[in-house]
């Protein structure tokens, strides 16, 4: 099958969805003034810059630490986890965020050990909402008895995830395997130019991230995927996004923000991009009215979103290929996909081909979704009070340690030489030196 016509008919069971899955960031301006009459586009694209750009919060972001912001800038990635104390953990509670000297989460269990695997990916990776010691690595770490570093940054699309592995696997701190965690918005995320403003994010002054940053764009004369650059590579240009000239500069045109626009009803957004890209898709859209270009807007993102991801693990593969390294995908969900499963609903045709055409490659795999849906078989209790037990927002400590041992099984089949909690039975450890040794215990010298 053609890859786009693939790429087709699993977008036409998500894009229903999709247009359902606006969050209470991407309320647009139009619904929030309560007037009947919708913004026009510069005044839907200035409302957007009112809430999401504060000079203040830009200040405090750009802070030398210690300054207990959640992100510091990157110029290629828009910004980087940082050490902070967030009041974001279960009950309430603070959570503890630290970091290592290439950026890694805070190792806890056997950090004096080597590591052979690094984790990429969102929020879901980074684990948010919980400390350092609460984090799937973590427990997976304790558990198998060496470390797993977690290079996983909230808020980061597919792409964004694959440019951070990129350019860790080039340093010192490389390993042979590689487990790249894909959440069910990250897809989108992708193409965004400046997320916070895609979705209508405001950020409070420690949480300030979503900045602008380095995406994939489809290039309309070519067909190709290119990779755009952020359009504030450095903290000046940061600064320069309180002018809304400049701040139009770099959105209008886009055509990301435009389908944004469209999805919220904004009568006259620039068609021009659309149409070129709707055509670069093989998509027929619909711009007869504001119902027509609001669907038609929804179902065009989604599939250009999901043939990013397609490029992505193209590229992914690539560079495991090249550089000698393992690779196994693992995805993961928020609440409203693990209550839908929960429930009865099947997976999203996309999720299903996206899986199928990993297979089709030969990497190995593991859906959070199966895991979910097998584990709540085993409740008699309604679907959402399974998931408040797992879910803080993000995973809660709890629904940490629930992913980390659902995963196990898979990653310690994956794993070569097999992790000392699963050597064989002679194995020991030598505690003279720290060092684990593959040994039956006749060999050891009596004292040792």
């Amino acid at each position: 099958m053609q890859r786009r016509t693939f790429l087709a008919s699993a977008a036409l069971g998500t894009t229903a969805l999709l247009s359902k899955r606006v969050s209470a960031a991407d309320v647009s301006a139009n619904k929030k003034s309560g007037d009947a009459r919708p913004l026009r586009y510069d005044a839907w694209l200035a409302a957007r810059h009112r809430r999401v750009v504060s000079a203040a919060h830009i200040e405090a972001f750009l802070r030398p630490p210690p300054n207990n912001q959640w992100a510091k800038f990157d110029p290629e990635l828009g910004y980087l986890p940082s050490d902070s104390i967030q009041r974001d953990g279960l009950d309430g509670s603070r959570s503890v965020y630290r970091y290592g000297p290439a950026g890694e989460r805070r190792l806890i269990n056997y950090a004096d050990r080597a590591c052979r695997v690094n984790t990429y990916g969102n929020s879901f990776t980074q684990c948010h909402q919980v400390s350092d010691g609460e984090t799937w690595q973590e427990y997976l770490a304790a558990h198998l008895g060496e470390p797993i570093r977690n290079f996983g940054v909230g808020g980061y699309g597919v792409f964004q995830a694959f440019a951070r592995l990129r350019r860790m696997e080039r340093t010192a701190v490389y390993t042979s395997c590689l487990i790249f965690n894909i959440y069910d918005d990250d897809h989108r995320r992708t193409l965004m130019p400046w997320r916070s403003f895609v979705i209508n994010s405001e950020r409070s002054s420690e949480m300030f991230h979503g900045n602008p940053w380095t995406h994939l764009r489809v290039n309309l004369d070519s067909g190709r995927w290119e990779e755009a650059a952020s359009a504030c590579p450095a903290p000046t240009a940061l600064r320069e996004l309180v002018s809304f000239d400049r701040t139009r500069a770099i959105v209008a045109d886009h055509e990301n923000v435009q389908l944004a626009a469209m999805q919220d009803g904004v009568p006259d957004v620039p068609q021009e991009r659309i149409r070129r890209l709707a055509e670069w898709a093989n998509l027929k859209f619909d711009f007869t009215d504001v119902a027509s270009r609001r669907e038609s807007a929804a179902k065009l993102g989604d599939h250009v979103a999901r043939a990013s991801t397609l490029h992505v693990m193209e590229q992914l593969l690539a560079f495991a290929a090249q550089h000698g390294r393992r690779v196994m995908v693992v995805l993961s969900y928020g609440t409203r996909a693990a209550l839908r499963a929960c429930e009865g609903a099947p997976k999203l045709e996309a999720d299903v081909a996206l899986l199928q055409w990993l297979k089709e490659r030969g990497v190995p795999t593991f859906d959070a979704l199966d895991a979910h849906v097998a584990d709540f078989a085993q409740f008699r209790i309604p679907a959402a009070a399974y998931l408040k037990r797992l879910y803080n927002g993000h995973y809660s400590p709890a629904g940490n340690q629930f992913f980390a041992f659902a995963l196990k099984r898979a990653l310690v089949e994956w794993l070569d030489p097999k992790p000392i909690a699963y050597h064989g039975r002679g194995t020991i450890i030598d505690f003279q030196d720290g060092r684990y040794l593959d040994k039956a215990p006749s060999d050891v010298r009596p004292g040792r």
